[in-house]
């Protein structure tokens, strides 16, 4: 037993949390060189102090989860099998780094938007605004506004792209009036990239009525009635297809109810 070290020897050793050595030995990836039938203490060889090191260096520092540690040092080692290995890593790696790319963006994206919040307040209140051709990918839906934190999904239409921070809401002015219930026909993300699985509906150049407000769905109910008022005194036609958009995320709001909305009506001059 004099060449023998217990597992807290090797811990303390090798800078190696008995956990992990014993997941070692859990996943038949390393087994202790002898464990005591009496008391059922685990030791280590000195010369599984160079495999432990290895180990850790492959999970830990190659980022090659365990599973596939145990299969590199149980696999042959002829290099078209170890090629394949290290390959099919690499891969896994390269998606890892722009899942990792990608959140930093968006990041980088909800800090300048904080800091331009911060800079400039948002306006609460009716205006018109010019606003140049988007692209909108949306499924449909037909239910209450009052249901729709059980359909909306940030997640839609797996994004991989920086241009999808703004989601908007479809509504139908005319149901509305017609039935005093305000139904979402459809929830989406503006993308210039087609993204598969969703319709497509390009919000077209031009001049648009709108009013930012606090979320709530009776302000959104309100805010339906006064633009619908708003229009008919400065004599303007509505579309019938109205849409309230919003920032993806906004960190410095406890509850939706703090979320500043915009309802997009494109309108235009009646003749």
């Amino acid at each position: 037993m004099t060449n023998l070290y217990t597992i807290g020897e090797v811990a303390r050793f090798l800078k190696i949390s008995p956990k992990a050595l014993r997941n070692y030995d859990d996943l038949d990836l390393l087994k202790p060189h002898y464990i005591s039938p009496d008391t059922n203490y685990r030791y280590y060889s000195y010369d599984q102090f160079f495999i432990i090191d290895v180990i850790r260096y492959l999970n830990k520092t190659l980022n090659i989860p365990l599973d596939r540690v145990k299969k590199l040092l149980e696999e042959n080692k002829e290099s078209d099998n170890l090629l394949s290995l290290l390959e099919s890593h690499r891969g896994l790696l390269e998606e890892k780094i722009a899942a990792l790319e990608y959140s930093k963006l968006l990041t980088d994206n909800l800090i300048s938007d904080v800091k331009y919040r911060t800079k400039y307040p948002e306006k609460i209140g009716i205006y018109e605004q010019y606003l140049m051709s988007r692209n909108l990918y949306y499924k449909e839906l037909d239910i209450s506004i009052y249901d729709i934190d059980k359909y909306v999904n940030r997640n839609i239409g797996n994004i991989d792209n920086h241009e999808t921070d703004m989601m908007c809401l479809l509504f139908s002015l005319s149901e509305y009036k017609k039935t005093g219930h305000l139904m979402v026909k459809g929830f989406g993300i503006f993308s210039d990239k087609k993204l598969p699985g969703l319709k497509l509906k390009t919000l077209r150049e031009g001049r648009y009525i709108t009013k930012s407000f606090l979320y709530s769905e009776e302000n959104t109910m309100s805010t339906f009635n006064e633009l619908d008022k708003y229009s008919k005194i400065k004599d303007l036609e509505l579309e019938n297809t109205a849409f309230l958009i919003s920032k993806m995320v906004n960190l410095q709001a406890c509850s939706k109810y703090d979320y500043c909305m915009e309802l997009q009506i494109i309108c235009y001059t009646k003749d």
